[in-house]
């Protein structure tokens, strides 16, 4: 078992939801992840571990001892009310037993990953697949009980029911399942998501290292201090941070010329974002940009494409103007994803103006509104007068006054009247076809 001071102290302010992550490595060897799991807003990426453990074996005994250990480290874990664990977590009563006030609960994460994984390993199409990772991407940030019945109904229809048992779709009706986490915010949802999947991701591909179990936990260690020294001041509240901690943030001016260098080309793009976006759309570039600081981007170079991998998450970034990429940000907002801007940080470049659709460009909206409404009166005057013309004259202008609307908002405004816009869409032409909006 592994927990420093930082640790405790983060569990002792936290105590009350606990999440335990059980990630397979070689030789048989399993390591077990203890997170803080409830509201913690001061809490982002690593700062959420609390304990590590790499048991003997998985035996009963074995993983009672690893649960005894932790309550010896902390006394606080008599707080602990809610365990979220994943699908088959081993040796669930020895879990009850350590804590004897806790509710043992299926956690939302794991969940969504399991069925995320399911869902690709089923080979649906491309056009399939794609409706129903969005739909549980809505569940997710949503947790609202339409949008699960949503997701219950789309996998009943689009998945043969050969295969339906073993993607266990009544966990998306189960209330209680789903009660803690439709308390968080859409915001909230997708922060708490990316941070586990940082989180996990990073500790597991350590732990898989095949290294022997000394070496194991002394790189867990390390990879744990590493992410937590670069959390952002505020990111964790802990009653004895370690002093390097305090001294790297005591001496900035102190980095190496090659972290310099990150600094200022982050600072740089950061400003082109504010500079050239629009208010709105800065904002979900800032919060895109934030995941790529924190997460590790692998890009690869083809003939004429980019291949970005932010952690597991792997999508190809058009190398002509750097304006295109597949993720699923790029293509509903038409703005610089998580991966256009990590190509931008590799390549020590800023945002430029043609990276850009004209929509979100400041000073632009108002003007081509009224070149797109004059065009289009013009075409009409030019024209004899027939049903077809006048109804395409009314669609222009209300999806002018949309577009306008919703660039000219605040980003909590902006995802409210985006996500109105989904439902309607949903509800009028079918759950089944994709509208792009």
């Amino acid at each position: 078992s592994f927990q420093s001071a930082a640790m405790g102290g983060v569990f002792a302010r936290f105590p009350r939801a606990l999440l335990v992550h059980r990630a397979g490595g070689p030789a048989g060897r399993a390591l077990y992840v203890f997170l803080v799991a409830g509201p913690a807003p001061a809490l982002r990426g690593m700062a959420r571990v609390v304990h590590l453990a790499v048991p003997r074996d998985e035996s009963a005994g074995s993983l009672s001892r690893m649960y005894g250990a932790f309550r010896a480290f902390n006394p606080a874990g008599a707080e602990t009310r809610l365990l979220l664990v994943g699908p088959g977590l081993p040796q669930l009563p020895a879990l009850a037993q350590a804590f004897p006030a806790a509710e043992v609960q299926l956690s939302v994460f794991h969940l969504c990953k399991r069925l995320q994984q399911q869902i690709q390993r089923l080979a649906l199409g491309g056009h399939a697949e794609h409706l129903i990772l969005a739909a549980l991407s809505d569940a997710v940030c949503t947790a609202t009980e339409s949008s699960r019945r949503k997701m219950h109904a789309l996998l009943s229809d689009l998945v043969t029911p050969d295969l339906l048992p073993q993607l266990h779709i009544h966990w998306l009706l189960d209330d209680e399942i789903w009660a803690v986490h439709r308390e968080r915010s859409w915001g909230e949802s997708s922060n708490y998501f990316r941070d586990l999947e940082m989180v996990t991701q990073g500790l597991s591909q350590v732990f898989s290292a095949g290294l022997s179990l000394e070496s194991c936990i002394t790189s867990l260690a390390q990879h744990y201090q590493k992410c937590f020294s670069k959390s952002p001041p505020g990111a964790a509240t802990c009653s004895s941070p370690h002093p390097d901690h305090c001294a790297a943030r005591a001496a900035p001016q102190s980095l190496p010329p090659s972290e310099e260098i990150n600094r200022r080309t982050e600072e740089r793009i950061k400003q082109s974002l504010s500079d050239i976006c629009t208010e709105p759309a800065a904002r979900l570039c800032l919060s895109e940009f934030a995941v790529v600081q924190k997460s590790v981007q692998l890009i690869g170079t083809g003939e004429d494409t980019l291949s970005v991998q932010v952690l597991e998450d792997a999508h190809r970034v058009d190398l002509k103007g750097l304006s295109s990429c597949t993720c699923h940000f790029n293509q509903v907002f038409q703005l610089p994803c998580r991966h256009i801007l990590a190509v931008l940080n590799s390549d020590k470049k800023t945002l430029q103006p043609e990276m850009l659709c004209r929509q979100w460009q400041k000073g632009c909206d108002a003007c081509q509104a009224g070149q797109d409404s004059a065009d289009g009166l013009l075409d009409v005057l030019k024209s004899s007068w027939n049903e077809s013309l006048d109804k395409s004259l009314v669609v222009s202008f209300l999806t002018a006054e949309i577009s306008r609307l919703l660039t000219h908002c605040s980003g909590e405004e902006f995802e409210r009247r985006y996500r109105t816009l989904r439902e309607l869409a949903d509800s009028w032409i079918g759950p089944y076809v994709e509208v792009k909006l």
